[in-house]
């Protein structure tokens, strides 16, 4: 456990004078308990409230508290009955006493040292009851005046500037314990990025704290460390665990590294390039040691520990995914094969069959009579040569073939793709990818298919993709970022083949696109347990030519935006949103908003509420309050090892094209029409 602050105070101040106080309580205390022990009473807590609180919420003071309240009546009979829910809780003087203390030093760690609390109790004798109440008197909140660190090399400034980030505790923000520890991590990781491999955290910090009689309290705090040495990096060596297996050359090895000898040592760029090796998928394990003690020299050597992969690997696989908005299961196959014809090459072959079918599921009667299905089969083929140019760039080349079957058609797609990846910085990619495909699509239903559609075409499309993943989990976000930007572009290479060739007269899509996605998440309590999720998609795809002039054709199916459904708005089944004729084709203009509070309520059960508004639209100039669509509900979500499984139950709040015999708002309409537009969605993962 890391030492305590240690509390400076500036003037003549005690506590003796509380002494009495609280040795009187302490014996009123053990006095109650020896009472109730003797008479043999329980009494269970009714309700738990804090009092005076400004500053601090409610929720976060009943965070840290050992006193709760019992659950209601209901739970606790579903608990006698099936262990759902909880048992009352019983009431314990002495508990209550530490959970005062506690809160003490809970106000202390927020940066209120003159914080005093007083718990008082209410005896419900006919009930068996009690109910707890924690008087609180915050006083004034402490802000840094000054923030020294000792032992390390330079200023502070001197730290914080080349690396591009934020102190975490800095001169004027309010004091916080967290913020502080937080500050020492991070200052023991700016020296260990600038070549202090063995930096650690000295003595105890000192906080100094003003006297309270002043408009504000003022601290200061001294930070202590034990920089060391600087050093470089030395040799690097290569140790193999195995030699049956993948052998990969050891400057292929080496050239992931992103350090060299006679680099500054970076605790950063030797967990990185760990990361580099890892995603090789050559090595179920990779790790790059350093010694244990600080060497006498000026470098140190680096050691690569690695243990290799199967060469051959032949992987079934049982698929359920949310791709498309819809949730699809089914079965697939995999091979990869590493170290394809050397250079630590990655050849990767697949084939899946998804099925679509639950994604029609509704309260409604037609689901009866409903037995049309939809799904895909894909097959691919993939080679990836990890080093283009340096060890941040990396080309894949892949050709796949696609069987699309929706309700209202059947599209056929063979695909030759190209990309080019780069990792511009630590959290942000960039792609540049060119595909060459064969787009066929019949009719299946009465709906008419987009005019140029019925031809097949022979595209070509480039795309330029920057994102930037700040989030801290890729499953369970509760805090960060992620922000995608997507540009395409097709046409240009089949115009330079038509306006080359004056015979090659085969029809193609010639059109522009432009996407925007941002997904936020902010956690509402320490724990991570509360999270408020938002996410915006923008996007819009604009045709320059027609189908009828220069044998171009319309935008391609899957270029189109989509909208409805369990990763859209989810008061509509997928592809059943949108202001255009037939929203099954798809649109050219798509803006759509999610919000989401995001819950556990008890072990790996969670809930959602969430608010969605959007629509498709065919132009910008469409767009108008009156048709976006709003959609309200509430979800389920249960915690798995491969993500949580979830349940969303979506009702139209507006609804832009009402059906024969709705409104456009849901409060207009019956219970019964409200439950009969519910649309339930499944799917594996959160919605966004």
């Amino acid at each position: 456990m890391e030492p305590s602050p240690i509390l400076e105070f500036d003037w003549a101040f005690s506590y003796l004078h509380l002494y009495p106080m609280k040795l009187l309580s302490l014996i009123a205390a053990i006095l109650c308990v020896v009472s109730i022990a003797n008479g043999q009473e329980v009494f269970t807590v009714h309700k738990v409230e804090t009092i005076g609180n400004k500053f601090l919420s409610d929720g976060d003071l009943r965070s840290i508290l050992l006193t709760k309240a019992s659950p209601p009546g209901i739970f606790q009979f579903t608990y006698r009955l099936l262990h759902i829910g909880g048992p009352p809780v019983t009431f314990d003087p002495l508990v209550l006493r530490a959970d005062s203390i506690r809160l003490v030093q809970f106000y202390r760690d927020q940066g209120f040292f003159y914080a005093t609390i007083n718990d008082s109790v209410a005896h419900n004798i006919g009930h068996r009851s009690v109910d707890v109440f924690f008087l609180i008197h915050e006083g004034q909140p402490a802000y840094v005046d000054s923030l020294n660190l000792h032992g390390a090399p330079g200023t502070s400034e001197k730290l914080w500037k080349p690396a591009g980030e934020k102190p975490a505790l800095s001169e004027g923000d309010r004091y916080s314990a967290a913020k502080l520890d937080q500050e020492i991590v991070q200052v023991i990781g700016l020296l260990q990025n600038n070549g202090y491999a063995y930096a650690r955290r000295g003595s105890a910090p000192v906080v100094h704290i003003s006297p309270p009689d002043r408009d504000s309290v003022q601290v200061a705090v001294d930070l202590y460390f034990h920089s060391g040495k600087r050093y470089d990096w030395g040799p690097i060596t290569v140790r193999r665990a195995d030699s049956s297996l993948i052998h990969v050359n050891n400057q292929i090895i080496l050239r992931e590294m992103l350090f060299r000898t006679g680099d500054e040592y970076s605790d950063q760029k030797k967990t990185e390039s760990e990361q580099r090796l890892y995603a090789l998928n050559m090595f179920d394990f990779a790790k790059i040691r350093i010694p244990d003690a600080p060497p006498s020299g000026d470098s140190l050597a680096g050691i690569i520990s690695l243990r290799s992969r199967a060469v051959h690997e032949i992987t079934p696989e049982l698929l359920v995914n949310n791709e498309n908005n819809t949730f699809n299961f089914g079965g697939g196959l995999g091979y990869i094969q590493r170290n394809f014809l050397g250079d630590a090459r990655l050849l990767s072959i697949n084939t899946s069959l998804l099925l679509e079918s639950l994604r029609f599921f509704t309260f409604s009667q037609q689901v009866l009579r409903d037995t049309t299905t939809a799904g895909r089969i894909d097959a691919t083929a993939q080679l990836t040569q990890p080093y283009l140019f340096s060890n941040r760039t990396s080309l894949t080349w892949g050709v796949s073939f696609l069987v699309d079957k929706e309700l209202p058609y059947l599209q056929l797609v063979a695909t030759n793709k190209i990309r080019v990846s780069d990792q511009f910085a630590q959290y942000t990619t960039g792609y540049i990818e060119w595909d060459v495909e064969r787009a066929k699509v019949d009719s299946l239903q009465a709906i008419e298919i987009p005019p140029g559609l019925e031809t097949p075409q022979f595209n070509s499309i480039l795309s330029f993709t920057i994102q930037r993943d700040k989030t801290n989990n890729p499953f369970y976000p509760t805090k960060g970022f992620f922000n995608l930007l997507t540009v395409d572009e097709g046409g240009v290479l089949p115009s330079l083949i038509n306006s080359t060739f004056k015979h090659a007269g085969f029809p193609f899509a010639q059109f522009w696109e432009l996407t925007l996605l941002g997904r936020w998440y902010f956690s509402l309590d320490k724990g991570g347990s509360n999270v408020f999720a938002m996410k915006t998609k923008v996007g819009y795809a604009q045709e320059y030519g027609t189908f009828q002039q220069d044998s171009t054709g319309p935008i391609p199916l899957n270029y189109r935006y989509y909208a409805g459904g369990s990763g859209s708005i989810r008061g509509w089944r997928t592809r059943q949103l949108g202001d255009v004729i037939a929203p099954e084709y798809g649109g050219n203009m798509l803006v759509e908003s999610n919000f989401e509070d995001r819950y556990y309520i008890l072990g790996p059960l969670g809930g959602v509420v969430f608010i969605d508004a959007g629509n498709l639209w065919n132009s910008y100039k469409q767009i108008s309050l009156s048709t976006i669509a709003v959609a309200t509900g509430v979800g389920l979500r249960y915690d798995t090892m491969f993500g949580p499984l979830r349940i969303d139950f979506g009702f139209r709040l507006y609804d832009p094209n009402p059906s024969p015999g709705a409104n456009h708002f849901m409060f207009q309409n019956t219970a019964r029409t409200i439950f009969r537009q519910m649309v339930v969605h499944f799917g594996i993962g959160q919605a966004f």
